[in-house]
């Protein structure tokens, strides 16, 4: 499955969110995980001139894509055109000893002595 025309590629993205933190935690050892989500997806980021760092986290990106369908349109109905083809058929003779004993196989059967 590919995850490129999904938003699922954006997991892969999640090293960059952590290592991120880290780097906010270097300059800031008070800057919980809670805050530093908070910052980045739902309050004011900080002025700290990482912008373009802030933009490679996950879901800060709307990606968008594209899908082009064509429909070709016939003037004539295609036609199936079957070839005939000749495969000879062998059939190998049934027999019971691909299967087992239902005696021996059974849950229920007597106690043996």
């Amino acid at each position: 499955m590919s995850v490129e025309n999904t938003s699922l590629d954006q997991f892969l993205k999640l090293p960059v969110l952590f290592e991120h933190f880290k780097e906010h935690q270097e300059r800031d050892p008070k800057v919980g995980l809670l805050e530093f989500l908070s910052m980045h997806y739902w309050g004011q980021d900080l002025n700290d001139n990482d912008n373009a760092r802030d933009m490679q986290l996950p879901y800060k990106k709307v990606n968008t894509t594209t899908h082009q369908v064509l429909f070709a349109r016939f003037t004539q109905v295609p036609q199936i055109i079957a070839a005939e083809q000749i495969i000879p058929q062998t059939f190998k003779a049934y027999k019971d000893q691909y299967h087992p004993a239902p005696n021996l196989t059974s849950p229920f059967r007597p106690p043996c002595a």
